[in-house]
């Protein structure tokens, strides 16, 4: 597990936060969050998914290219922001996605005093323990894809917890992620060092 604090320079943070916690930014109602059966609804955006004939599906997309390209993104899975509300249900364990090799990084927009729990991190000392990740503005949570956690709802009044969800397959460093809104897709190219 990685945790990145101030992932991003301040104004691009600020930019990303001021669209998606901004009045006009469109959110989708979801009855329930993980399961079912568990009844805790939430808020959210889709901006990518490989599973849907139109993968970009989002015209916010281009907010996010500081963040993908940060984080060394060469194939894309899913990128979705969620929006949930003060609860102090607990939620289901989960794994976004099975797939090998394949990371998850979760994006805070806002401090609350929420979280997300993360199971079975391996320690520098090779201990596997859990551990609970604090809701803090700017900073990137990066796990293996196959790592289940659990959202920890907040329980401030009257504020939201906003993320960002990305599922993806990391790259070697000093590429570029370049997208075609028309045909769809990204493709990464390297970026030549000409010094």
């Amino acid at each position: 597990m990685n945790i990145i604090d101030n992932f991003l320079k301040p104004e691009l943070f600020k930019n990303i936060q001021k669209t998606i916690m901004g009045d006009t930014f469109p959110w989708y109602y979801q009855a329930d969050s993980n399961y079912k059966t568990e009844g805790l609804s939430q808020l959210t955006h889709g901006f990518y998914n490989h599973d849907l004939p139109k993968r970009i599906n989002s015209p916010f997309l281009e907010l996010l290219e500081p963040l993908v390209t940060k984080l060394n993104a060469v194939g894309l899975v899913r990128i979705k922001a969620n929006l949930t509300y003060p609860s102090p249900k607990p939620q289901g364990r989960h794994t976004d996605y099975n797939f090998k090799n394949m990371m998850t990084a979760i994006y805070y927009i806002n401090s609350n005093n929420g979280g997300t729990h993360i199971e079975g991190v391996q320690t520098s000392k090779g201990n596997i323990k859990d551990e609970f990740v604090n809701s803090v503005e700017n900073r990137m949570v990066i796990i293996p894809g196959n790592v289940p956690h659990v959202v920890v709802r907040h329980t401030d009044p009257g504020i939201g917890r906003f993320v960002i969800n990305f599922n993806y397959y990391e790259g070697e460093k000093n590429c570029h992620l370049e997208h075609d809104f028309e045909k769809s897709y990204y493709k990464h190219t390297e970026v030549k060092n000409n010094g």
